[in-house]
């Protein structure tokens, strides 16, 4: 990206702001007046404020040098001096000056430095460049992810006190207190164009750092978004437990969006997400749509899920199974004949279902298996795969529906043999990952090394793809 970012400054974000700059300062008028040190309050590329013990007057001129982080040499300007603010009874002075002498590249380096410690200004940046991710890294300058790849911003280096103030300037009263108490802090942050982003805040080494999650406006389609149609079959559920699964950053809230929204326009249902953060925001169509975040509207999902029983849903949606407590929950309600959709950090089927019978007791697995077996519809897994034209990512699919032969395998434990049933089981929607990697090379859309790099069974996969 390098320079390139300067083309999306808007001149106006870079406007007076809060900016730990250290300024050397000495007045004109007194050639005898040692230079002072002192911080910036706020500044522009026109003019900034600064507090100091010393009393000057208004007009009186100002020489000064700013040493603004990670440049090699000072700005020097000379300035006037506007306005003065008398704080903290007499004993400081915040003195607003404007430049009247400076280099117009210095300006523009001042301005590309409040580009850079803009937390809105790097949000719209990224929507523009089309990036899924952001990174914000102490004495770094932020990172985007841009169809799957790190890309430096070529932005200036983010100083830690800097850093800081831009990450607390995104949370509220009490997340700031919730983030000391825990030092961890996930939630969502919107800017004023309703971007929505979902938001981990982290300690690193003592510095504050954070990463962002993009979440777009628009919910696509199942068909938009190269779901199989037995996706928008399985919507249609009245009951059970319908899982998406893959790994971070594969799209598994996206597709349950496009679940939700399917399910919104198509049925007269009470939905009930509870999610951690919210990310997607749904409006009522057709049903009525309640989103709960966890921290904010509910102590815990399993605390949510449970009350939720009570207030006549036909669909919950569980953001994510984490523990035995939240498992269990999701369980009982889709035993209970509610729809209920949620997501696992797993790959595959049978990984799921194993995954969630490992959070319970060796004695109670097998009566895991025998619940899921009542209750499970269907399962979801996905990943993004890199295009071949390097146009962005594509999305492999495999998907399992619980027929009568698959919950037979599942209620006696035989996970494992699952896979042996995708085959026959094209009929009823089910195909496997490898074959829908396969479908994804012979259409050009991917290389026959992204195809081998991803494939389950790469021997196998090597044989089909030089058929």
């Amino acid at each position: 990206m390098g320079t390139d970012q300067n083309k999306y400054i808007n001149m106006r974000s870079a406007k007076r702001m809060k900016a730990k700059f250290t300024m050397r300062y000495c007045v004109v008028s007194r050639k005898d007046s040692p230079p002072c040190v002192v911080t910036t309050v706020d500044i522009s590329s026109k003019s900034l404020a600064f507090e100091s013990s010393d009393l000057l007057s208004i007009g009186t001129k100002i020489s000064g040098e700013l040493i603004v982080p990670f440049l090699k040499e000072p700005i020097k300007y000379t300035a006037n001096l506007k306005r003065i603010e008398e704080i903290l009874k007499g004993e400081k002075y915040l003195y607003a000056v404007v430049f009247e002498d400076i280099a117009k590249e210095d300006q523009r380096a001042i301005e590309n430095y409040i580009q850079s410690v803009d937390v809105n200004s790097i949000l719209r940046l990224a929507i523009k460049t089309k990036a899924s991710d952001i990174h914000f890294v102490a004495n770094q300058p932020y990172f985007f992810r841009i169809h799957g790849e790190l890309v430096p911003s070529g932005s200036f280096p983010i100083t830690p006190e800097d850093l800081r103030e831009m990450i607390l300037s995104m949370l509220t009263p009490q997340g700031k207190e919730e983030f000391e108490k825990n030092l961890e802090l996930d939630f969502s942050f919107a800017i004023p164009e309703g971007n929505h982003f979902r938001v981990n805040v982290h300690l690193e080494r003592g510095n504050l750092e954070a990463a962002l999650r993009v979440i777009p406006i628009e919910i696509k389609t199942i068909s938009e978004l190269g779901l199989p149609p037995v996706v928008e079959e399985l919507t249609k559920k009245k009951k059970g437990l319908i899982i998406v699964t893959g790994p971070a950053g594969s799209g598994k809230t996206t597709t349950q969006a496009a679940m939700i929204d399917a399910i919104n326009k198509q049925s007269a249902s009470l939905i009930i997400s509870i999610e951690d953060p919210i990310e997607y925001v749904h409006e009522c169509k057709r049903s009525i749509v309640k989103q709960r975040e966890v921290g904010a509207d509910t102590l815990s999902f399993a605390n949510a899920i449970k009350h939720s029983l009570r207030q006549d849903p036909n669909v919950i949606f569980i953001g994510e199974m984490r523990d035995l407590e939240s498992i269990s929950m999701a369980l009982t309600a889709a035993e209970t004949g509610h729809l209920v959709l949620t997501t696992l950090h797993t790959i595959g089927a049978a990984e799921s279902m194993h995954r969630m019978a490992d959070v319970y007791p060796p004695e109670q697995q097998f009566q895991i298996f025998s619940l899921l077996s009542t209750c499970l519809e269907g399962v979801i897994s996905q990943i993004l795969l890199p295009r071949k034209d390097g146009k962005g990512r594509v999305l492999a699919t495999e998907v399992l529906i619980a027929t009568p032969a698959v919950k037979n395998l599942i209620r006696t434990g035989k996970i494992e043999q699952i896979s042996s049933y995708f085959e026959t089981g094209a009929e009823s929607g089910m195909h496997s990952l490898d074959s829908s990697i396969l479908k994804l090379f012979k259409n050009g859309l991917i290389d026959e090394q992204t195809a081998l790099s991803f494939a389950r069974n790469q021997d196998r996969m090597k044989i089909l793809l030089h058929r």
